[in-house]
C-alpha cells in the first residue's frame, strides 16, 4: 500500500453548527483520523437541512473527481469511484417540515446526486442539545451564545498521540449515546473505529 494512501481523507462531515463542529473535532483528534469538517465559518453560521441542496450543488460537489481533489479523497479514475470514503451530514431536525425531515433521514433527499452512495445522513431529534441531555452528557440547556465555549470545554481538542486513553474517551461518549433513539450518531463513530487498524469500538471494557 502506498504511503500516500494513509494521508487520504477517510470521511468528510458537513456539520449543522458550532456544537457539531466541536463534537466532530473532538472525535477525530482523539482518534487521529484524516477527517474534513465542512461548515459555515467553522460553525459560527449554521447549515440547515433546507439549505443542503444549495450546498451540494456547488462546483466542488458536482463530480466525484472535483470532490476528491477539493477534499483530498482517494479516487479511482478507471472505475470513477471514491475509495474508502463516506460523507456524513450531521443535522438537527427541528428547522424543517416533517416531509423534508423524512426525506433527509431516509436519504431520499440525495437521490441522483453524484455523491449519493457515499452520503450518510446523521440526525439529532429534535437537535443535538436534546440528545446530549437525554444521554446525560449535558445536565441543562444553555444559551446559543454560550454553546461554542461550552462544547469546546466538554469536547476539547486532543493534541496528544493516539493512545488507549484517547480511544477510551470516544468509547465512553459512544456508550452514552448508544441507547438514545433520537440520534444515529453511532454510525459515524463506528465508521471512524473501522479506520483504525486492530481496534474495535466495543471491547472488553464492556462500556
Amino acid at each position: 500500500m502506498p504511503s500516500d494512501t494513509l494521508k487520504y481523507t477517510k470521511c468528510a462531515v458537513i456539520v449543522h453548527g458550532k456544537s457539531e463542529f466541536h463534537l466532530i473535532r473532538f472525535i477525530y483528534t482523539n482518534l487521529h483520523l484524516p477527517v474534513k469538517i465542512i461548515s459555515k465559518d467553522k460553525g459560527r453560521g449554521s447549515i440547515q437541512i433546507n439549505s443542503l441542496n444549495g450546498l451540494l450543488n456547488k462546483k466542488c460537489f458536482k463530480t466525484l473527481s472535483a470532490f476528491a481533489k477539493e477534499y483530498s479523497v482517494e479516487y479511482d479514475k478507471k472505475k470513477r469511484e471514491l475509495i474508502n470514503f463516506k460523507l456524513f451530514i450531521i443535522m438537527d431536525t427541528d428547522d424543517c417540515s416533517e416531509e423534508v425531515k423524512k426525506l433527509y433521514i431516509s436519504g431520499e433527499m440525495f437521490k441522483g446526486h453524484p455523491l449519493q452512495e457515499y452520503i450518510v445522513p446523521i440526525y439529532n431529534i429534535a437537535n443535538l442539545e436534546d440528545v446530549m441531555i437525554k444521554s446525560g452528557i449535558m445536565i441543562k440547556r444553555i444559551p446559543d451564545s454560550e454553546k461554542g465555549t461550552y462544547y469546546s470545554k466538554i469536547f476539547p481538542i486532543n493534541t496528544e498521540p493516539v493512545s488507549n486513553d484517547t480511544l477510551k474517551q470516544i468509547r465512553i461518549f459512544a456508550s452514552k449515546i448508544k441507547c438514545v433513539k433520537q440520534t444515529n450518531m453511532l454510525k459515524f463513530i463506528e465508521y471512524c473505529f473501522e479506520q483504525i487498524p486492530n481496534e474495535r469500538l466495543w471491547e472488553e471494557e464492556n462500556i
